[in-house]
């Protein structure tokens, strides 16, 4: 068997095309085998370009153990599956690598037939269904990526996809072909397993079942992107109700009784009750943006909570009468059920243990309650104290050269913690500007100055601009302030994420504007990105009831909640959103933020400390020569 350093120095030269080693990327890549070898836990931030996952991949596969490997989003568990891992394979025949996915990424045979025999029934548009079908003869995995993107056609992915709540399991009539079952059945015979955080976490809560079998026998588990980690696990460490579930409850009740040829008026009416009612709560929900559920609901909210939860019990009071008909309609009691259970739960008043956090969640068409565990440390501490050793990485962990405040997130105690720094030359590649006289940020004249002051540097980039903002009213200012530009400009929510990046990319000198989600997990790499320009430093949202919450935590033990908390989310994310400029060591570009508070506030020195070494431009003529050199 090879080691380390000789499969970096010697045999990945062969293998990857365009490979250059780095003394950076063996020194991880060591770093990682050394923990797995001890059986210990470990914390290592990667700086950009030193080939991170090339550095975790290799001693996973050496290992012999049983490796689990949690990605950031479905986009790179992809990535590593289908081009990473197959480059490496050819030095490791014999290892078993599988990728696992949460339910709603595969085919439902059963609802996906249920829904054609219905809907045919109907004048209505099957085309789009029938092409799945059609794909569904032919396809190996039943991975909808293979065939379209699930956030362009949500409304085609309620009828080919099953949940939790309304999958009939090992009742199904198409169990023995599905492709979910058949994924989890290869995961679970599996040496190495690629797995996403929201499928790793729901089933570290036992909210899904997929990897309870896998789990317990693996001997590593590698986080990457683990700074996503801690906010993922608060949504999975608690209890939630949303309307999309309610949503879903009441489509399949009409699919089932309409396989009975909707014979039945007063189960039908609970149906239509509910649906109005849901509605309702709906716009009480959306005309008051209090977050806050206790504070919401005291204000004049309470009957359209009460109201859903009646409709819910006489909608279970119809089903329990015509449950014996048919096996879909017991199903429906028994969600039913689990819902007005979940929904009376989480809406009533009372709950107020100060370890929780009871709030609302908008979505863009529907809404989330939450009650979400304010610190998650000890559930991760139960786990990183197992036998299991657990690794932690990505480019953004570590604060003013401590990992203390990620660490403290998770509960980690006695982790080996290591920066192994990038080897890009920043001062070489990177050149910053901080605009003068720009309005306070707070201001509602700092969007329309700001674009002002860069526009000039937008034009004169010979290259693509990459425009992040820290609200979805900056963006939208800005998107209107910019229609004029003769460059394309390509805007957040126009488009599914995945159109918008290729689209960005295959345009010279576009533009894309962008918020929060697209501050990370976004690599421009090879498409001559030249300008990055943040409008604001992203401190925490104040009113968040999470942050409230971790805020008053702090504080309370004696603390100073901003130097603690607040100071490093910011760090975090502002270098999250600095890594989107350099992604090669060949790339060249100038960085832009627009918040004034880094000309006068204390902290400036602090914030300016945590983002790579590099030369200020005074003058916004400096900018431009830049870019006009570049």
């Amino acid at each position: 068997m090879f080691d380390i350093t000789e499969i970096f120095n010697s045999h990945l030269p062969d293998l990857v095309t365009g490979y250059v080693r780095r003394p950076e990327q063996i020194a991880f890549a060591e770093h990682i085998a050394s923990v797995m070898e001890e059986g210990s836990n470990g914390v290592f931030e990667a700086g950009t370009g030193i080939g991170k996952t090339l550095g975790y991949l290799v001693p996973a596969l050496i290992s012999g153990k049983t490796v689990i490997v949690s990605t950031g989003t479905r986009n790179l568990q992809d990535q590593l599956y289908l081009k990473d891992i197959p480059m490496l394979m050819p030095l490791f025949p014999g290892v078993r690598v599988s990728i696992l996915k949460g339910r709603a990424n595969y085919l439902c045979y059963h609802r996906m037939r249920l829904n054609l025999k219905v809907l045919a029934d109907k004048s209505v548009d099957l085309s789009r269904l029938t092409e799945v079908r059609v794909w569904s003869t032919r396809t190996r995995t039943g991975d909808l990526t293979e065939l379209l993107d699930p956030e362009e056609d949500p409304a085609l992915m309620h009828l080919i996809t099953s949940t939790r709540d309304n999958c009939l399991g090992s009742r199904c009539p198409e169990y023995s072909s599905c492709p979910l079952y058949r994924a989890r059945k290869t995961a679970a015979e599996s040496d190495v397993l690629i797995v996403n955080h929201h499928l790793l976490l729901a089933d570290l809560a036992q909210k899904e079942d997929a990897l309870q079998a896998l789990l317990p026998e693996a001997g590593v588990v590698i986080v990457d992107e683990a700074h996503r980690i801690p906010d993922v696990a608060r949504q999975f460490f608690g209890e939630r109700v949303s309307s999309g579930q309610i949503g879903e409850l009441i489509r399949d009740t009409r699919l089932e009784l309409s396989l009975l040829g909707n014979d039945d008026p007063a189960t039908l009416n609970a149906v239509e009750d509910l649906e109005k009612r849901l509605n309702r709560l709906r716009n009480a929900v959306f005309t008051n943006s209090e977050q806050n559920f206790n504070r919401w609901y005291g204000q004049d909210n309470r009957d359209a909570v009460v109201d859903v939860d009646l409709a819910m019990a006489e909608l279970a009071a119809q089903l329990e009468r015509v449950s014996d008909r048919s096996e879909g309609l017991l199903q429906m009691l028994k969600r039913t059920l689990r819902f007005s259970d979940q929904f009376a739960f989480l809406t009533e008043e009372t709950t107020s243990n100060s370890d929780y956090v009871h709030w609302i969640d908008r979505r863009e068409r529907s809404f989330v309650i939450h009650l979400s565990p304010v610190s998650v440390a000890e559930d991760f501490k139960r786990l990183t104290d197992s036998k299991t050793s657990w690794i932690f990485t990505s480019a953004t962990l570590c604060v003013d050269g401590s990992f203390h405040h990620f660490e403290a997130e998770l509960g980690l105690n006695d982790a080996l913690s290591t920066v192994v720094k990038s080897p890009f030359d920043y001062r070489q590649a990177v050149r910053a500007h901080l605009p003068h006289g720009l309005p306070e940020p707070g201001d509602d004249a700092h969007t329309q100055a700001l674009i002002a002051t860069v526009e000039p540097l937008i034009r004169e980039n010979p290259g693509r601009t990459f425009f992040l903002f820290t609200s979805y009213r900056a963006l939208k200012t800005a998107a209107e302030l910019l229609r004029d530009l003769p460059n394309p400009v390509f805007v957040q929510g126009t488009m599914s994420r995945t159109r918008l990046v290729s689209a960005f990319m295959d345009s010279p000198g576009a533009v894309l504007l962008a918020t929060q989600s697209f501050w990370e997990g976004v690599d421009v790499r090879g498409s001559e990105l030249r300008c990055l320009i943040i409008d604001k430093l992203p401190f925490p949202n104040p009113s968040e009831p999470l942050f409230q919450a971790q805020a008053r935590e702090v504080d309370e033990a004696g603390g100073n909640s901003f130097a603690e908390l607040s100071l490093p989310k910011t760090v975090l994310s502002l270098k999250q959103g600095f890594g989107r400029l350099i992604r090669e060591e060949t790339d060249r570009g100038l960085f832009v933020i627009g918040d004034s508070r880094l000309q006068t506030r204390s902290y400036k020195d602090y914030i300016l400390g945590n983002l790579p070494e590099m030369d200020w431009l005074d003058k916004p003529s400096d900018a431009i020569e830049w870019l006009r050199e570049l």
